[in-house]
This record gives C-alpha cells, structure tokens and sequence, in this order.
C-alpha cells in the first residue's frame, strides 16, 4: 500500500523561489528508503508531495518537510 500527501503552499513568486531553492537539498536527500519526496515550483507558490511505504513513514516525512518549509518562511518574512 502507499501513502501520499499533497501540499500546495500559496505564496509571492520570490517567497515561492527562496522556499524552492532551500528546501530542494532536503528533498534530494530524503533520509529514508521508505519515503519519496517531491518539490514543484508552479506559479503561485510550491507543491509538496509526500509518497510512503506505511502511514508512520509519512507522518515522519510530513512533520521534517513542514517544519522545515515553516523554519525558512519565519526566517525570510524577518529579513
């Protein structure tokens, strides 16, 4: 069986860009075999989605990614 999450996050196309370009190294690198991890960049913002093996792999997944994704916002919108 497998899992999936879709995000789609509404943003400014330079809030979208920033967001794309330091999260992207995450997603090459997914910590684990039982995940798969996709990052687009639409106009309009970012799409994020999520595939795993087992419901635990994408609760794990989908935490790290959205909390990385809410760290870099809170980051950028203080500069």
């Amino acid at each position: 069986m497998n899992f999936k999450l879709n995000v789609f996050l509404h943003l400014g196309d330079e809030e979208a860009r920033i967001l794309y370009r330091a999260i992207l190294p995450e997603v090459r690198d997914a910590p684990s075999r039982r995940t798969s991890v996709k990052l687009e960049l639409v106009e309009g913002g970012v799409i994020l989605g999520i595939s795993a093996a087992d419901p635990v792999a994408l609760r794990a997944a989908s935490n790290s990614f959205l909390r990385f994704i809410d760290s870099v916002l809170r980051s950028i919108r203080l500069l």
